[in-house]
């Protein structure tokens, strides 16, 4: 009679063979140390850039946009040819006035006729304007000096206006032979006055 192997020697109850010198075996075991350590790193990293990110926002300055100028010879051209009176540019302004608009065209507020307008950055960096039309519309006025009212001043033939409000609008205003002519803006009354002493009908832009 044969003797049967005894329960547990064979099939799959068979016993691991142990491990060779050196051999690495999987334990079975999660690795508590490197899940601490990774995070950890990512805590870290998450302090690196919000101290980054305040340092950024504190630091961090908008660029000012570069003033665009224009070269304004093609509209004081067109306005000089059928304005019917004498169109008005500035002669030998100061370095640092820049021109930023030119046009004769028809506004709303102008109608029925048409007005010069010449817009400027000034070396101060305060906006200054003119507006000249040959417009009985009172609208024209109201909108060239953001409605303001007249001060009651008047500087060599200049009528000074001024409108209301945290940054009023300063304007210089004459009416010569039908003419309403406007020099206004956020600059000072001195630099307003300088651009309308400038005026000439026969100025033309610098090349």
């Amino acid at each position: 009679m044969t003797e049967q192997p005894a329960e547990g020697a064979t099939g799959d109850h068979r016993m691991a063979s142990p491990a060779e010198p050196g051999e690495l075996r999987p334990t079975g075991r999660p690795n508590a140390r490197l899940g601490k350590t990774i995070a950890d790193m990512a805590r870290s990293m998450v302090v690196v850039l919000v101290v980054v990110g305040a340092i950024l926002l504190v630091t961090w300055r908008p660029q000012p946009e570069a003033i665009r100028s224009v070269d304004a010879t093609e509209a004081l051209t067109a306005a000089r040819a059928t304005a019917g009176y004498p169109v008005l540019f500035p002669e030998n302004l100061p370095q640092g006035w820049v021109v930023t608009s030119a046009r004769w065209d028809l506004p709303l507020e102008a109608e029925p006729d048409p007005a010069w307008h010449l817009g400027f950055v000034t070396p101060e960096e305060a906006y200054a304007q003119l507006g000249q039309s040959a417009t009985t519309n009172p609208a024209y006025l109201a909108g060239q000096t953001d409605t303001g009212q007249p001060t009651g001043d008047e500087v060599e033939g200049w009528q000074r206006w001024e409108s209301s409000g945290a940054e009023p609008t300063r304007s210089l205003v004459r009416v010569a032979e039908g003419v309403t002519i406007v020099v206004s803006g956020t600059a000072s009354w001195e630099a307003l006055l300088d651009l309308a002493q400038r005026l000439s009908p026969t100025a033309i832009p610098e090349r």
